[in-house]
């Protein structure tokens, strides 16, 4: 235990005691001895007395106050080692300087941070270890500081001159007064922010990414609280693909603005992001603000914003694409078909030539009056409708290209309209004006198109009505919204009054085999969109229930309009070769027999052959003698063999100016339709007729 102000109280006490004691003696003494002596020895002693006590007061209280200052002293030391190693010890740049800018201290993170010791600072400006403009940035904000009087913050970028890199500096620099408020110095602490600056910079470049990404995305990006789906932020590609605006959604849900077609497909969302935190390529309906359904393809995932959970989804309008994908499942389904009326035209069409044929040939030798007449134009009116469902099939083969010519389509519609309606409670009106450009068609499968539309219109209006035809000229630009190649079109829209199409059936009707006729067999629509296909156009429907239907076509024509006259008197580029006999190759015995009646009914020597080899042989042979062939009928598919591509090839190799005529009932390839790029004169199709050789046969130059 400290015993030192115990002490000190005693001697205090002792001092006051020795001082009371000293007053009141002089006057004691004085009132009892009388002697002057005693008195004066009394008096030196009581002067002995106080210097002796006055002496040990002053004694400990030296002492005691030695003990203080030596103990304020060691204390002062102590806090400023403390208040050095804080400062030494501080990750942030320290620095003082006096005011002209002089260093006087500074700490280990400012020698590290500019590369020098302590020693090579302190007592020299900034104009000795950096560079000038530097050091007058440096000085321009320490006067900064000490014209505002208070503490300044400012951002300062290093660059170090030995290897050229940079450094973002935050400082505050105070200045520093004394007592009597005298400027001292500049205090400086200073923070290396580089890498902080970098990741605000790529935060908020990454937050710019987002906000153009989110705002010009042509997807629909929107953001809604997970907690009860409240829209937070939509993009302009929301609004453009569902038509509702920022302000229609913020601070609403998608309940509430009827959204969703089916809400079951919200749950189903909402489940799989409770589950998952994700959900990827959900494709659902979605309702427009005009009431309108769309398909949307859409992917959504959980996020946190400012602590909050909150979704965001992007949807696609996939619309197109899903119109696009039912057109070539379309597709696929007449290419299927195709392949099954591929496999049994051939050998149906042979079939068929002989039926029709032999009836054709029987006819020729009766009487009309005879009784088997009238049977027998029965059994030929049956085999030419099997043809006509055979050729309806062939329409979907691969390589069942249409054989064109430049048409009318004035003409053609005309001609359908009145072997149709003839005799019907179907009134017509034809809007095609004579400025209608001309198209290069197969006017047969052309004329099956509309045949197949009318027929249908005239169905649907029982008890009478009016269909209209309106045909128009059109050019179609680089982004038409049917897909087609730019360019000159032909349109035509036929429209009845008639009971329209269900939604649930308008999306089936150019599927193969779907009719809602108790009669139909289904291939009608299918074979028109099939064949405006091939012809490098398309076909559309729409229709009102209780109001009627309408189908429009577009057509690639030639930009310019074609007369009947005009298409009628088109030439035939042909040599004048004159001859009667005719060379028949087809591997098909009844077909070559059937031929062969027909041609010499017409009055034509006829020569039959199996294969092209045959064919090649007999046509040189016949060429050396006197009696050289007017014309040669080639099938083109000969299996096994050499077919007729081949065995033309051949011929007009070495007679370049031989009529050649192609004929087949099914093709693989498009020489049908462009029989002239292969040397043949003319085509004929099977089943075929008298007609169909006279025809034939009558146009090539005699």
């Amino acid at each position: 235990m400290n015993k030192q102000p115990e002490v000190l109280k005693i001697v205090i006490l002792y001092a006051i005691l020795g001082c009371i004691w000293i007053y009141l003696s002089d006057s004691l003494l004085i009132w009892i001895v009388r002697d002057p002596l005693i008195i004066g020895q009394v008096a030196m002693f009581k002067g002995l007395f106080f210097i002796i006590s006055t002496s040990c007061l002053l004694f400990f209280l030296i002492s005691r106050l030695n003990t203080k200052l030596k103990r304020s002293t060691s204390e002062l030391h102590k806090s400023e080692s403390h208040l050095k190693t804080l400062i030494q010890a501080i990750p942030d740049l320290v620095w003082l300087k006096n005011k002209d800018g002089v260093y006087l201290s500074c700490n280990l993170e400012f020698e590290r941070f500019f590369g020098a010791k302590q020693s090579e600072i302190i007592g020299k400006t900034d104009y000795d270890f950096v560079g000038k403009d530097l050091a007058d940035f440096f000085r321009e904000h320490d006067l900064k500081a000490v014209k505002a009087g208070r503490p300044t913050i400012n951002e300062e970028w290093i660059t170090f001159s030995d290897d050229g890199h940079h450094a973002l500096l935050e400082t505050i620099k105070t200045p520093v007064r004394n007592n009597n408020g005298e400027l001292i110095g500049i205090l400086g602490i200073g923070r290396d922010i580089t890498a902080r600056k970098q990741m605000e910079d790529e935060l908020r470049e990454s937050e710019d990414k987002f906000r153009l990404t989110f705002s010009f995305s042509p997807e629909a990006i929107n953001i809604n609280r997970l907690e009860d789906g409240l829209y937070v932020d939509v993009n302009d590609g929301f609004s453009r693909i569902t038509g509702f605006t920022r302000d229609d959604v913020i601070g609403k849900t998608s309940l509430e603005l009827n959204i969703w077609a089916d809400v079951n497909d919200r749950n189903v969302l909402a489940q799989e992001l409770k589950d998952k935190g994700f959900y990827e390529n959900m494709e659902t309906k979605f309702r427009r603000k005009d009431g309108k359904l769309i398909t949307g393809l859409m992917s959504a995932k959980i996020i946190t914003l400012k602590g909050v959970p909150h979704i965001i989804s992007i949807s696609r309008d996939i619309s197109k694409r899903k119109q696009y994908e039912r057109e070539l499942l379309k597709m696929e389904k007449l290419e299927s078909l195709g392949i099954l009326a591929g496999g049994i035209a051939h050998d149906f069409n042979n079939i068929l030539t002989g039926v029709t044929g032999n009836i054709s040939l029987a006819n020729m030798h009766l009487d009309a009056t005879h009784k088997s007449s009238k049977p027998l134009a029965a059994a030929e009116k049956a085999a030419l409708r099997a043809g006509e469902l055979a050729q309806q099939l062939l329409t979907f083969a691969r390589g069942g290209e249409p054989i064109k010519k430049i048409v009318s389509p004035r003409h053609i519609v005309e001609e359908a309209l009145s072997l149709i309606l003839h005799g019907s409670n179907v009134k017509e009106i034809v809007d095609i004006p004579d400025s209608i450009h001309a198209f290069k068609a197969d006017e047969g499968q052309i004329s099956q198109v509309f045949h197949n539309i009318i027929i249908n219109a005239t169905h649907a209006m029982p008890t009478g009505g009016t269909l209209t035809i309106i045909g128009r000229n059109e050019t179609l630009n680089d982004h038409n919204k049917l897909s087609l190649t730019p360019g000159e079109y032909l349109r035509l829209i036929f429209a009845d009054q008639g009971c329209g199409i269900p939604g649930d059936d308008i999306t089936k009707i150019f599927d193969p085999y779907f009719t809602t006729k108790s009669t139909g067999n289904g291939l009608g629509l299918a074979s028109a969109y099939s064949i405006i296909t091939k012809h490098g156009g398309c076909i559309n429907v729409s229709s009102v229930v209780g109001e009627g239907t309408t189908f429009t076509i577009y057509l690639p024509s030639l930009g310019e309009t074609y007369s009947l006259d005009q298409v009628n008197a088109l030439p035939l580029e042909h040599n004048t070769k004159i001859g009667n006999s005719v060379l028949v190759m087809d591997d098909d015995a009844i077909v070559r027999e059937i031929a062969e009646s027909m041609l010499k009914h017409l009055g034509y020597e006829v020569t039959t052959c199996v294969d092209g080899d045959e064919a090649v042989e007999l046509y040189k042979q016949a060429s050396k003698s006197d009696t050289p062939y007017y014309a040669v009928i080639m099938d083109l598919t000969i299996p096994g063999g050499l077919g007729g591509k081949q065995a033309a090839k051949k011929i007009l190799e070495e007679f370049p100016k031989a009529f050649l005529i192609v004929s087949s009932g099914y093709s693989n390839d498009s020489v049908m339709s462009h029989y002239k790029d292969y040397g043949f004169i003319g085509a004929i199709n099977k089943p075929y007729s008298i007609n169909d050789f006279k025809t034939v046969l009558n146009s090539l130059p005699r």
